[in-house]
């Protein structure tokens, strides 16, 4: 079984009275992208602000790698690269002192190193340029090559994709996929790219009015116990009626018929048998998108 990297606890902020974030619990596992989703305003970034030492923690914990956020914060953080909305980089200077500039803080991080991170995130032809040259989806990669120079086990990123165009996009997805499956790290992504995170995560959790609303895979999200599947046939009507007892309907030529996946053989079957050509059987998954609409009633 996987190990729980980051574990959330009881998580609440409360402001001026009320509950901003309620009673958050939830892990986070070595190896996954988890994709936090919620509409504005939920608590996402102030879940987010709380993890990484921004804001304090009104009650409950955040656990990182086995260190408590409130009583042991440098032993918690040590573990963690973080972009909270946009990375802050000195535009005078050039990629590579930006990342000599932060790995000061760090006295283990060596000049080889910065050379691997660099060739990771794709800037090794721009990285002596200066900062202020780069494009918006450069910037983004240095700022996660910031984030890789100490090694963290988590990485959180707030709207990591923001303002990217699709290679860029692209490229992001990419990186992230391959720090989970090649380095074993935990990735904590927000987002309102609804159909990048159904590509980019393994598990989503949606958040809704600071509450924890569901936390589950992908796959799981969008497949029901009930799909409905499309039907190209040679004889449409012939078809309908073969199907009676099943609800189906024709639309644009294509038959729309609402089955569990244990009825789908049986339903070719029968449509073989009956001399109906079957041209194509394919299931009308719902989107991350839908369902997300569906679980916030947006």
């Amino acid at each position: 079984m996987k190990k729980a990297i980051v574990e959330i606890k009881n998580l609440s902020k409360i402001i001026k009275g009320k509950k901003i974030v309620s009673d958050l619990s939830f892990d986070i596992y070595e190896g996954e992208v988890f994709g936090f989703l919620g509409p504005n305003g939920a608590g996402k970034t102030t879940t987010i602000r709380m993890m990484v030492g921004l804001m304090n923690i009104s009650e409950g914990d955040v656990v990182i790698n086995g260190h408590s956020i409130k009583s042991n914060f440098e032993g918690a953080i040590q573990h963690v690269g973080a972009i909270v909305e946009n990375p802050e980089l000195y535009k005078f200077l050039s990629g590579y002192d930006n990342l000599l500039q932060y790995a000061r803080m760090d006295k283990t991080v060596t000049k080889a190193k910065i050379d691997e991170v660099v060739e990771l995130v794709g800037l090794t032809g721009a990285i002596r340029q200066k900062v202020k040259t780069y494009s918006l989806g450069m910037r983004q990669r240095l700022g996660l090559a910031q984030c890789l120079l100490h090694d963290p086990k988590v990485l959180i990123l707030d709207e990591p994709t923001n303002g990217l165009d699709p290679a860029g996009i692209r490229e992001m997805r990419d990186h992230l996929q391959f720090l989970t499956k090649k380095k074993g790290m935990a990735i904590i992504v927000s987002s309102h790219l609804l159909s990048e995170m159904e590509m980019m995560c393994d598990r989503i959790g949606i958040i809704q009015q600071g509450k924890l609303v569901d936390v589950q895979t992908v796959t799981e999200l969008t497949t029901e116990e009930v799909t409905t599947y499309s039907i190209e046939v040679n004889d449409s009507e012939a078809a309908l009626k073969v199907l009676s007892k099943h609800k189906v309907q024709l639309i644009d030529d294509e038959l729309h018929i609402e089955l569990t996946r244990e009825d789908v053989p049986s339903v070719i079957e029968l449509l073989v048998e009956n001399r109906i050509r079957v041209y194509g059987f394919k299931a009308n998954a719902k989107t991350l998108e839908e369902r997300f609409l569906e679980i916030t009633n947006v």
